[in-house]
């Protein structure tokens, strides 16, 4: 199974990898949740032979569709549908028209599944010439473990690793929702507040634009590099932290698209630090506590 990939769909720009069906512009959404593969999952007793009732405390979570084994889980477990997931994204967005950019099921028999959201109107920071796209993710699983995740992302999701890359990012709004009784209720919490971050969108770019006229200086970003990448007070070395500060410091001097009016400004700052700080989650660099 190519990258993890089960079933999926997309707009635009065919993926990386060249797997999916294209959506058609005009696209409804029965139509985007049918040919992303979205089914919905039931539940089913659990039975250990030679026992002839089933067992209390467990449950099966299968495909409707057609049978397929997803995950065993305690009975405490509420199921939460893909399309569940998907429609409290598109109701997040209210009245923004948002484009419906990639979906999918991932995993052995679809058991993990994704919705990501464009929202129009990139946001161009002022001096910046890469525009940032705002990107609304929708990703939960049926295999007992997966949470139910809300959060707005700068990643194209096509694949698994897309979807790591974009749970792992740390400048947006996040929601995390385990399968317990209270899931869906939550959900329904998450969608709203996840509405109001949407509506927000315009202050980010009101903020962002404030960070590349304000000038920041390199004294200014090692301070900032003493909280968010700090070297520990001890006697080791610790090259690969010293290579990530210093990477840092680099970028924030001449970084792809770090030019013109943006330089030794807050905002070129905050894209060094992001840059980095997306690789080292990537690589197993984590930050450590000093003291």
């Amino acid at each position: 199974m190519p990258h993890e990939i089960n079933q999926m769909v997309y707009a635009g720009k065919e993926p990386w990898h060249g797997l999916g069906t294209e959506l058609p512009a005009n696209a409804d959404y029965d139509s985007i949740v049918q040919a992303a593969g979205f089914y919905t999952a039931v539940e089913r007793d659990v039975f250990a032979p030679p026992m002839e009732s089933s067992i209390p405390d467990k449950k099966a979570i299968v495909r409707e569709d057609n049978g397929a084994y997803l995950a065993t889980v305690n009975r405490g477990y509420e199921v939460i549908q893909f399309e569940d997931v998907a429609r409290t994204l598109v109701e997040a967005a209210g009245g923004v028209r948002c484009i419906f950019h990639t979906a999918g099921t991932l995993g052995r028999n679809g058991v993990r599944g994704w919705l990501l959201g464009e929202l129009p109107g990139d946001i161009q920071v002022r001096s910046d010439k890469s525009p940032i796209k705002k990107y609304v993710l929708g990703y939960c699983g049926h295999d007992g473990s997966t949470a139910i995740t809300l959060k707005n992302v700068a990643t194209r999701v096509v694949c698994q690793n897309t979807i790591g890359v974009a749970l792992g990012e740390r400048d947006g709004a996040e929601w995390n929702i385990i399968h317990t009784t209270s899931a869906r209720v939550r959900l329904e919490e998450a969608g709203r507040a996840f509405r109001r971050l949407v509506q927000g969108y315009e202050r980010f770019a009101a903020l962002s634009d404030h960070r590349a006229m304000t000038r920041f200086s390199e004294h200014q970003l090692r301070n900032v590099l003493d909280v968010v990448l700090p070297l520990p007070q001890d006697r080791a070395e610790h090259p690969r932290l010293e290579k990530a500060r210093n990477k840092v410091v680099q970028l924030f001097h001449a970084g792809t698209g770090i030019e013109g009016p943006i330089e030794n400004t807050a905002w070129a700052a905050l894209q060094a630090v992001s840059v980095v700080a997306r690789r080292n989650r990537s690589s197993g660099v984590r930050r450590t506590r000093s003291g």
